[in-house]
């Protein structure tokens, strides 16, 4: 599926941050992912429970998902290198082992103090370059979904692209769809 890190190609960075392959993350690097996963504002965010798998067991299931295909993952590094959060592409449609042309995106800034300073946007950025040049073949779609009640996410996806496509009202929360398309993306990289 989308070619490795390795080959030649540069990592993906936008800004202040490059993205790093999890595959590619060190012992202490991998420490820290662990721990963002675990944390449970980090998890609310996400009406996820925080996880409760060893580190060692953690990184094997992310490993084998990245092997198989299922995920694109990277840890996202700051302008010190220092590992702040993850990005990545799963849901992929249709599924490996054909060549998918949709995905969806997630991301995490991992440190409560680095929210709203744009780094979760330039992470997004990163990784749509990825997505729309360097995987194989390029994707032509990517989607989200997000809370109606973050705002802050919806702005931030806006503006590096994204559009609503619609809402699922639940029970106790609203889902925000969005999503870019490579045409779409490409136009935006011309202004």
């Amino acid at each position: 599926m989308g070619r490795p890190e390795g080959d030649g190609e540069a990592p993906p960075r936008s800004g202040r941050v490059t993205l790093k392959r999890v595959v590619d993350l060190s012992p202490g690097e991998w420490r820290t992912l662990h721990s963002f996963f675990r944390s449970r504002e980090l998890a609310d965010w996400n009406a996820a429970k925080p996880i409760r798998l060893p580190e060692w067991l953690f990184r094997k299931i992310m490993t084998e998902e990245e092997q198989t295909g299922e995920r694109a993952g990277f840890g996202v590094l700051d302008e010190t290198g220092r590992l702040i959060g993850s990005a990545e592409l799963y849901d992929f449609r249709p599924s490996p082992p054909l060549r998918p042309t949709t995905a969806t995106l997630g991301v995490m800034i991992g440190q409560p103090e680095l929210w709203g300073q744009g780094y979760g946007r330039e992470a997004v950025r990163a990784l749509l370059g990825w997505a729309f040049t360097a995987f194989e073949p390029p994707l032509a779609r990517v989607r989200l979904t997000t809370f109606g009640h973050n705002r802050r996410a919806q702005r931030a996806f806006a503006a590096v692209g994204f559009t609503e496509t619609g809402r699922t009202e639940r029970d106790e929360r609203t889902d925000v769809h969005m999503e870019l398309t490579r045409g779409a993306w490409e136009n935006l990289q011309k202004g």
